[in-house]
């Protein structure tokens, strides 16, 4: 299975964000930029512990 972009993974976590509060209508945005929060957060603590890994093993 292909890698998903960083878009389709913030559209992924905005909609499950959007269904676990009861589908409220209007506030996409808020949901997006929390979302883009999340996905930017886990990437920034993936390429660390990638950067340490390689640090660690050189």
């Amino acid at each position: 299975m292909a890698e998903q972009t960083r878009e389709d993974r913030i559209r992924q976590r905005a909609y499950e964000l959007w269904e676990k509060e009861g589908k409220p209508e209007g506030a996409d945005l808020r949901f997006w930029e929390q979302a883009m929060g999340e996905i930017d957060e886990e990437d920034e603590r993936k390429n660390s512990s990638g950067k340490r890994q390689r640090a660690a093993g050189a």
